[in-house]
């Protein structure tokens, strides 16, 4: 306890490293320590070796990933290197893809227009990103914390807001709401203090997207268009919440592969007011116009057009530039864009994903490099995770990956690598609503101590091995990436940081909040309430038998019966009524249907405290033998586990 003691000092004295950290913006377009490595541009060198590399690459994956339609594009110095569509953007049309006029939903990569268009009003005095953003707001963000939230903050997902998907998408026009009612009346709850750690939030950049309509006085839509649209010669892109005839003609359909075959997926409509966080649709050729400004420090040319600027050199510099990071050796956020840095080279992007429409936009802006890739089917979705899928062969292609240098575990890392051992939730979800559950849905990952000295991460993708290389911070063992712990000021580890997701930490989990340990918890508590049916039934059976009649026991003992049946039944149908009609993620709404079933749950629980009341009752007055008293307290135990349970994950009541 001593040396731990000693241990804890020195870490909190010397590693501040888990306390996330803003760049200081004076200095550029600076990352950390991961400075780019000069290696030769292979893929600008030769585009003719680089389109057969991309269409090889293409085939495979869609062949390997049942993908109908796809698009890439790739800037170098300032020229489009390429730009090609691959397969069907209408199966059943026979239509191809067209890189130029196909359009595809880029979803959350519009987020980087809405960036870029903040910070043209910053370099135009009219924004300030350490301004509390109700500066600018026609209504109030409640003062949850002490501190404020700024435009720096929604720029870097540290605004605090829990996740809310409620009423997101809807089927028609008609349902749309007015951006500033819908941002109004569909807050999330802050739920954290901002700048503490990143919480990828879609409402913050929406709020982002409002505030430039406010300060610009033109609707946001109106704004990207002028702005920036329009100056880049992206003929074929708009961020109208309904798309003219002329733009749906010329829309990919969105692909799932079921049962062998296609299938055409429902194109919705997005809320308004949500449109900054990912409303574009656009055309692959027009995404290498947008990637050539950035590159080419805010300016863009062709041959059919004059030289337009959207941003300053210096304000491009600064959005590139790092602003926030959980930890100086982890990858972080620039100013909207997130450091995807791969092979030795410095890369920003950003990902989308419009089910079933997934892509993804990197720039190299020391090599003055960017590609964008995007996929129309479902099986693309994998394909467009950073440092995975499209990345990493893209990279591994362009740039070979530097060697690494062994490292070995630290001697009596053993000793101490359980209190990294843990169930670690995303911070991106639920905390007051129902959508909370989600976490019981495996949106949580594990690390586990095998016992070697190294930490094992346990993903979607695999397994990763990490090896502890300074205090709190450890290396994956075959790859450049790393991880870091944040602890307690009584050193207990509460959060995990990666270089995979700089756009969000992870929390770890206490036992009782444990996947593993509410399964188990539910699962006993459907066999008990299975288990009361047949039970009661017999007990009547055989009282029929013995006496003829039996309403001859005690009143109080047929109530605390009849009790425990209602809280059976309802709860059985309160677990088959949220299998079937639950929605964990409400994109559309809460169906009617489920608000009645949540009202079972509300009954059952006043039920359960008359349940517990008989419990007592029946062991003061003897009801039944003893082995029947017990079992009916442990049915009512289990009652009341549940009623614990639906609290917990805020399924108990009305809590959209």
């Amino acid at each position: 306890m001593a040396r731990l003691a000693t241990a804890v000092i020195i870490l909190v004295l010397l590693l501040p490293a888990a306390t996330p950290t803003f760049a200081d913006e004076t200095e550029g377009a600076q990352s950390s320590d991961r400075s780019a490595v000069a290696l030769p541009p292979q893929c600008a060198a030769d585009s003719a070796a680089l389109e057969t590399f991309l269409d090889g690459l293409l085939a495979t994956q869609m062949s390997e990933q049942h993908i109908a339609g796809a698009a890439v594009s790739v800037v170098s110095d300032g020229q489009v290197l390429l730009a090609k569509g691959y397969g069907y953007a209408d199966l059943e049309k026979g239509i191809p893809v067209d890189p130029e006029r196909t359009l595809f939903r880029i979803a959350s990569i519009t987020k980087l227009f809405t960036w870029t268009a903040v910070m043209q009003l910053v370099e135009e005095g009219k924004l300030d990103l350490d301004a509390d953003i109700n500066t600018y707001l026609d209504f109030p963000v409640p003062d949850t914390y002490p501190q404020p939230i700024t435009l720096k903050n929604l720029l870097t997902h540290t605004d605090g807001f829990e996740e809310r998907l409620l009423e997101v998408l809807v089927l028609t026009a008609e349902d749309m709401a007015p951006p500033r009612d819908w941002l109004i009346s569909h807050m999330p709850a802050r739920v954290r203090p901002p700048g503490d750690v990143a919480a990828y939030s879609n409402y913050g950049t929406s709020l982002a997207g409002y505030i430039v309509a406010r300060v610009s006085g033109k609707p946001y839509g109106e704004y990207v268009q002028e702005r920036i649209l329009d100056p880049l010669g992206m003929t074929h892109s708009t961020v109208q919440p309904v798309a003219s005839s002329d733009v749906r003609a010329n829309q990919t359909v969105g692909y799932t592969y079921v049962d062998g075959a296609f299938k055409e997926f429902p194109d919705y409509l997005g809320q308004p007011g949500m449109a900054p966080a990912g409303g574009m649709l656009a055309s692959a050729t027009d995404i290498s116009h947008f990637m050539i400004a950035h590159l080419e420090g805010g300016r863009y040319s062709d041959a059919d057009a004059p030289e337009t600027r959207i941003l300053g050199e210096s304000t491009t510099q600064r959005m590139h530039g790092q602003l926030f990071t959980h930890h100086p050796r982890l990858l972080g956020t620039a100013h909207g864009f997130f450091e995807f840095t791969e092979n030795g080279q410095r890369t920003i992007g950003h990902s989308g994903e419009a089910d079933p429409i997934s892509s993804l936009l990197l720039l190299v802006p020391e090599q003055k490099l960017g590609v964008f890739v995007v996929y129309n089917s479902s099986g693309g979705s994998d394909l467009t995770n950073q440092h995975l899928g499209f990345q990493r062969a893209f990279f591994d292609h362009c740039f070979p990956a530097p060697a690494l240098d062994p490292i070995m575990p630290p001697a009596g890392f053993e000793e101490r690598a359980g209190r990294f051992a843990g169930t670690y939730k995303m911070t991106r979800g639920s905390y007051t609503t129902q959508e909370k559950v989600t976490v019981l849905m495996g949106s949580a990952v594990a690390v586990s101590d095998p016992g070697d000295g190294t930490l094992i991460l346990a993903t979607p993708w695999g397994e990763w091995q990490f090896i502890e290389v300074e205090p709190l911070y450890f290396r994956q063992v075959d790859a450049p990436f790393g991880i870091a712990f944040r602890e307690d000021d009584q050193g207990r580890v509460t959060h995990m940081f990666t270089d995979y997701t700089p756009m969000m930490a992870f929390e770890k989990l206490s036992w009782y909040e444990e996947p593993g340990f509410n399964t188990v918890l539910l699962v006993t508590c459907v066999v008990a309430f299975l288990s009361v049916i047949p039970m009661v039934s017999i007990r009547a059976i055989r009282n029929r038998r013995r006496t003829g009649e039996h309403h001859r026991q005690p009143g109080g003992a047929r109530a605390a019966l009849w009790t425990l049946v209602g809280i059976s039944v309802l709860n059985l149908l309160f677990v088959v009524g949220t299998w079937q009609w639950g929605d964990p993620r409400p994109m559309f709404g809460v169906s009617l249907m489920f608000k009645i079933v949540l009202g079972l749950g509300v009954v059952s629980a006043a039920l359960t405290i008359g349940a517990t009341g008989f419990t007592a009752i029946a062991w003061k007055n003897r009801y039944w033998g003893i082995a029947a008293r017990a079992y009916y307290t442990v049915v009512t135990l289990a009652a009341i586990a549940f009623v614990w349970f639906l609290h917990s994950w805020n399924l108990l009541g009305w809590r959209f």
